[in-house]
C-alpha cells in the first residue's frame, strides 16, 4: 500500500470535554470524519482533533457552533493516508 498526502480539515479542541462533544455531536447528525491525535503540524489545547474533508468545513463549524461545542480551530493540512 502505498503512503499519499491528502487535503485534510483539522478541527481542534481547548479541552478533551470539547473534543468528545464533537464526537457526540457528529455521530448524532451523521456528519463525516473521526477523531484523531492532533498532528504535530497543529497546535491546540488538547491531543485530540476531528479529521474530515476540507469540503465539510461549512455543515460541521455549523453543527458544532448549534450544538455550542467550543472549537480553537479549524485547518486545513496535507495528512498521509494509505491508498
Amino acid at each position: 500500500m502505498a503512503r499519499v498526502r491528502v487535503p485534510s480539515l483539522v478541527v481542534t479542541f481547548p479541552t478533551t470535554a470539547a473534543a468528545m462533544s464533537c464526537e457526540e455531536c457528529c455521530e448524532r447528525r451523521g456528519l463525516p470524519g473521526r477523531m484523531i491525535p492532533v498532528p504535530g503540524e497543529v497546535a491546540a489545547g488538547c491531543g485530540l482533533a476531528w479529521k474530515a474533508t476540507p469540503g465539510d468545513r461549512e455543515v460541521l463549524a455549523a453543527a458544532l457552533a448549534a450544538d455550542g461545542v467550543p472549537v480553537e480551530g479549524m485547518t486545513v493540512i496535507e495528512l498521509l493516508e494509505f491508498c
